[in-house]
């Protein structure tokens, strides 16, 4: 099964809207149709969602098959979730996040808040940390706390597998993506009630519906953007665009298997493994 159309999305957890000049760290997606790319500069998340829902909506009325991936984790270390709701379903977490969420249409979110409530779960201090300076939020901690009184890993496979992706418990600091799984996870909640039966999330659930959810990294492929990065293009743009690009040139046999690759608690990274073949993808 081949898709007609590949969606690749640069996600933020700015807490204000991004300026009305496209700048770097803001929302970004890169749209690849039959070989034709468009990019998309979104100043909010609800716009994010809102644009891509739209344009999901107007492919299924003409037919054609959507692949949307997006840059944060969708799930946690296995031991997580069922020690949080007492199930291993990553998809069931994504509910839960979604009624713990607040997320307005200016960007504000109650993100510290809810990795709070979170922590409260758990005796030890942890596992979320990390906030910004001086707004202190009770049982967050600022610095990272220690991860072996878990009954889960700090990190999941396929990070161990990747060195330069960091932990989803991190939501402050360089390259952290915590913030950006809180709430990413639960607005992709959101599109999973909207399209039913016709949306299916990889690796947890079968690839063979109409739409198809999937994780993704852009630094796979860095090498491949970055010569491809035109001059003064924002580096968020050009990944999404040179992803949705090589994903998109992909044979669809072959993109259908790493759809079907993965942890079905912890998720997985698309494309993992075939870095190689993803650039070699692109002309």
């Amino acid at each position: 099964m081949s898709f007609d159309t590949i969606v690749v999305v640069d996600w933020s957890a700015r807490a204000v809207p991004s300026p009305a000049r496209p700048t770097k760290d803001a929302i970004f997606i890169g749209i690849c149709r039959h070989g034709h790319l468009a990019t998309l500069y979104q100043r909010t998340r609800t716009q994010a969602m809102r644009t891509i829902a739209g344009l999901v909506d107007g492919e299924l009325r003409a037919g054609r098959r959507v692949l949307a991936a997006f840059d944060f984790p969708f799930a946690y270390p296995a031991g997580f979730a069922r020690a949080v709701i007492g199930d291993d379903a990553p998809l069931s977490l994504w509910a839960q996040l979604a009624d713990l969420v607040e997320d307005d249409d200016r960007n504000v979110s109650n993100r510290f808040e809810v990795a709070a409530r979170l922590n409260a779960r758990f005796a030890a201090e942890g596992p979320f940390w990390g906030h910004p300076v001086g707004r202190a939020t009770p049982g967050l901690p600022f610095r990272k706390p220690r991860c072996d009184a878990f009954p889960f890993a700090e990190r999941r496979r396929i990070e161990t597998l990747i060195p330069r992706a960091k932990s989803c418990f991190q939501l402050m600091g360089a390259g952290s993506v915590g913030s950006q799984a809180l709430l990413g996870m639960a607005r992709l909640h959101g599109l999973r009630a909207r399209f039913g039966d016709s949306l299916a999330v990889a690796p947890f659930e079968p690839p063979e519906t109409p739409i198809v959810l999937a994780e993704c990294y852009p630094g796979l492929i860095s090498e491949a953007i970055a010569a491809r990065t035109r001059p003064d293009e924002i580096p968020d743009k050009a990944q999404v665009r040179v992803l949705a690009w090589a994903l998109g040139r992909l044979p669809p046999a072959r993109l259908d298997a790493l759809l079907r690759e993965g942890d079905p608690v912890e998720g997985w990274i698309l494309g993992h493994g075939a870095e190689a073949e993803l650039a070699s993808a692109l002309p």
